[in-house]
């Protein structure tokens, strides 16, 4: 009762709320808000986490409703205690005078509704001034900071930077203060280097000025890098992956890049680093690195569900020390089993592949990997089966820093081309109207390829798994390599870029953009002129670009932005043959461009695993090159199309659960028609705009369960 009465005479008089002195044990807190009287600097989310009461949130309903479905959040109990709201109000006081803010002020406002019996608490704040630096200087244990004069230059600029960069001054700033300098010293030779930062406070003024004592301590080289914990792996095998040897001057942040890497390969499963001090002698230190080994050999398999592939898995068997050492020999199967898919056809593709793979080919960031392949897939683009082998030779300077040269050499028989089902190309491309019955028959079912690629990825990421600020760009190009054994020949160049901002703490931006194109060449142009362009376009099919998807441009179906021609079936009914068509099948072409704009937004009431986004994604197929122009008026396709779109995803341990719908901004002549009229038209020499449009084919579902990038 004393504190309920502290309470009332603390709050903030509140219109229409029920008395205080009503509240009871079973009351619960419905919602929590921070007003702020002035400026805004501390985010939300820090004082949330300081404070212990904690709110329903909302949709209440609806999370007991789906409370059985582990993904959803529990309402939960939430019990309004007065003594812990005064000690939230400590506790924020201590946070704000711990950031820098020596005059800030914390009150409260409590709303007390008795027939639900709930609170609505309001933490009011004025932040007041915050403790600004001053003045910053570095100085040494005897006054003037001694370093050997080739770091003289560094060492300004590092001052410099740290005096332009100091604004707030708290607990926060004084430790990423002394981090920052114990960094670049240990980055430079010294292993043991302390950094003790200290203010003189001018309360009236609100400024401080800041000493930083520096003692660097000892300058050393590695003496020895001492391995332990390395049962099935040679020690001369690990310190090869680190880009410091003995006789080098020590370098935290080149030990701690090595380690991060060493971690990377599948039998490690930990590396800790650690410089012993009774270890130092007047020049030389001992690194000593200790080394957790996973199993030698594991099984690992993972499972998931796309709107087009339905229910896909994969399964590998991994020996991680092959014929010793850190080198490795995978067998996987892969299956994408088109069961429970979204959409039709159901997009099959079953893949297995053996791999070996070399950590380290004559230096520690250069790996190789190779081995064959063989799969069978039906999906938009065919139905065939091909064997092959890959290999690549990858160099890595970094995370999101690589360079990859790429070897592939395969033969893939064609079973059906995707426009006609189970039918020859010579009985369905004469009734589209795109190759006489001669032209058709020459196309022929074997695709032999041999291509040797250059890809690399760069960018920066402050999250792998869901970042929030960052970019990533990934180029490629492609050439068919001579000797005779291509059956088309092509020089490929592709681009995808991604960059990540977030707007504030809890809502993010994401841009997506790509363009490629293609220049075919050699015996890809042999037959030009003498045949239909679609059946030359068609020698091309497994390498031309496509747009459309579940991770591409929202609102089409899986490869359908852009040129795309009816599925024809036949069937027989009473003796006559009858030729349908239930799906559009997509031709894709020699250039693409993409781009795509999300933003992502918290979902309230749920937890912080929910994501609610917004999108709007674009793309254009065509095909440039007028030698393989099809002409075929509205059939091409060949424009910009563009969507808009919403989704909810879900952060699971097995990945992200996506549900979104797309709505086409500008469908093509065929994306709001049925494929049927559209074959009916086609065969009568009827205008496509005599096929009655369907206006809910602007809409498409995607649904998509596990990781794609």
């Amino acid at each position: 009762m004393i504190a309920l009465g502290l309470m009332a005479s603390a709050a903030t008089p509140l219109q229409a709320q029920d008395a205080l002195s009503l509240v009871g044990p079973r009351t619960e807190v419905k919602s929590i808000e921070f007003r702020f009287k002035g400026e805004q600097t501390v985010p939300e989310e820090d004082l949330r986490r300081k404070i212990a009461l904690t709110a329903r949130g909302g949709m209440v309903g609806i999370r007991r409703f789906f409370g059985f479905l582990p993904f959803v959040a529990p309402v939960g109990v939430h019990p309004f205690d007065p003594l812990e709201l005064q000690r939230d109000v400590v506790r924020l006081r201590n946070h704000y005078w711990q950031s820098g803010f020596l005059k800030a002020d914390v009150k409260y406002d409590v709303r007390y509704d008795a027939k639900p019996d709930l609170v609505q608490v309001a933490y009011i704040i004025d932040e007041g001034p915050p403790l600004q630096v001053r003045s910053l200087r570095f100085v040494g244990d005897s006054g003037e900071l001694s370093l050997p004069p080739k770091f003289a230059r560094d060492w300004t600029s590092f001052v410099r930077r740290e005096q332009r960069n100091a604004n707030r001054f708290g607990k926060d700033e004084q430790r990423e203060l002394a981090d920052s300098t114990t960094r670049w010293l240990r980055d430079r030779g010294y292993p043991f280097a302390m950094a003790d930062p200290a203010g003189t406070v001018d309360t009236a003024a609100d400024r401080v000025d800041v000493t930083v004592r520096v003692r660097p301590g000892l300058r050393a080289r590695i003496r020895e890098i001492a391995v332990s914990g390395n049962h099935g792996i040679p020690a001369r095998h690990v310190t090869r992956q680190l880009p410091v040897k003995p006789g080098d001057w020590y370098d935290a942040g080149e030990l701690e890049r090595g380690r991060q890497q060493l971690v990377q390969l599948d039998l490690v499963r930990l590396a800790l680093l650690e410089v012993p001090r009774d270890s130092a002698d007047d020049s030389s230190v001992v690194v000593r690195l200790d080394v957790t080994e996973n199993p030698p050999r594991i099984v690992r398999g993972e499972a998931g569900l796309a709107s087009g592939g339905g229910l896909s898995g994969e399964v590998e068997w991994t020996h991680r020390s092959f014929l010793g050492g850190l080198r490795t020999f995978t067998a996987a199967a892969s299956a994408q089993t088109g069961a429970l898919s979204f959409e039709t056809p159901a997009q099959q593709l079953y893949r297995v592949a053996l791999t070996a793979f070399q950590p380290y080919v004559g230096d520690r960031r250069l790996s190789a990997a190779a081995g064959p392949f063989a799969e069978y897939r039906n999906d938009l683009r065919d139905r065939s089966r091909a064997v092959g082998f890959e290999s690549s030779l990858v160099y890595a300077a970094g995370p999101l820093r690589s360079i990859s040269l790429g070897y592939s050499i395969s033969h893939r028989r064609i079973l059906d081309y995707g426009f006609g089902k189970d039918l020859d190309p010579v009985e369905y491309l004469p009734l589209l109207g795109l190759a006489a019955p001669d032209a058709a028959s020459r196309l022929g079912t074997a695709r032999n390829r041999s291509a040797v690629s250059l890809q690399g990825s760069y960018g920066r990421l402050d999250k792998f798994a869901n970042p929030r600020r960052g970019y990533v760009l990934r180029p490629r190009i492609e050439i068919t390599a001579p000797g005779g054994f291509n059956t088309s020949e092509y020089l490929l160049f592709d681009i995808g870029s991604t960059a990540f901002l977030p707007l504030t703490p809890r809502i993010g931006f994401t841009v997506r953009l790509g363009a490629g194109r293609i220049y075919p060449f050699g015996r890809s142009l042999r037959q030009i002129g003498e045949e239909s362009p679609f059946v030359s376009l068609l020698r091309l099919r497994d390498v031309l670009f496509t747009a459309g998807g579940t991770r591409d441009v929202r609102g089409w179906g899986s490869q359908l932005v852009g040129p795309k021609l009816p599925a024809v079936s036949l069937i027989s009914e009473g003796g006559q043959t009858q030729t349908i068509a239930d799906r559009y099948a997509p031709v894709g072409g020699l250039a693409r461009l993409l781009g795509s704009a999300e933003v992502q937004l918290p979902l309230p009431g749920f937890g912080d695993a929910w994501q609610s986004f917004l999108f709007f994604d674009s793309g254009r197929v065509w095909t440039p090159d007028s030698r393989f122009a099809l002409n075929a008026g509205e059939l091409d396709q060949g424009g910009y199309f563009a969507s808009i779109g919403a989704g909810l995803g879900y952060q699971t341990v097995v990945g992200a659960i996506e549900f979104a719908v797309g709505y086409k901004l500008n469908p093509s002549a065929l994306d709001l028609r049925s494929p049927q009229g559209v074959l009916e038209a086609l065969e009568e020499g009827r205008p496509l705009s005599s096929v009655p449009t369907e206006s809910r084919r602007r809409l498409h579902l995607h649904f998509s369960i596990g990781s794609s990038f």
